[in-house]
């Protein structure tokens, strides 16, 4: 999957969430959108690995990788809410995934478990509709990741 094709994934699920769900809560409560595509771009490297593993004979991962994703577009579309748009999100998020290539294992998976969290409180927050294209936009994403050819280990 490209990230060019990820990307355009993730804009449409922004603008879904834009067009059913009005700014409820302060957005001081809420993540900068780089902080939003710094969490997108670490928590895309922990679900493209179990992506991965999924692929190469542990289809129980699924329904955590589902979490994951989920956890990732709650971000997506917390800062789509904000008014950033596809151009500027395209910039932030590319600088991000630029970014996590060059962290320390160790703080990549702090990064990963500290955006997890948040990420699951953004999805706590949400409303119904919210939810629903959020776990709509995760599974999408699996069910692709399922058709794609597991990697040679």
């Amino acid at each position: 999957m490209s990230a060019a094709s990820s990307v355009a994934r993730a804009a449409l699920a922004w603008a879904v969430l834009a067009f059913l769900a009005p700014v409820t809560r302060a957005q001081a409560d809420e993540p900068t959108p780089q902080h939003s595509a710094d969490c997108v771009a670490a928590l895309e490297v922990a679900a493209k690995a179990m992506a991965e593993e999924m692929q190469n004979g542990k289809p129980e991962l699924e329904p955590e990788l589902v979490r994951r994703l989920q956890e990732g577009f709650a971000f997506i579309g917390t800062a789509y809410k904000q008014g950033l748009r596809k151009e500027e999100a395209d910039k932030l998020l590319k600088s991000s995934e630029e970014a996590v290539k060059s962290l320390p294992p160790a703080e990549l998976e702090a990064r990963q478990q500290s955006c997890r969290a948040e990420g699951a409180q953004l999805l706590q927050r949400a409303n119904f509709f919210e939810r629903a294209v959020v776990t709509h936009a995760a599974q999408r994403r699996v069910d692709k990741y399922k058709q794609s050819k597991p990697s040679s280990s």
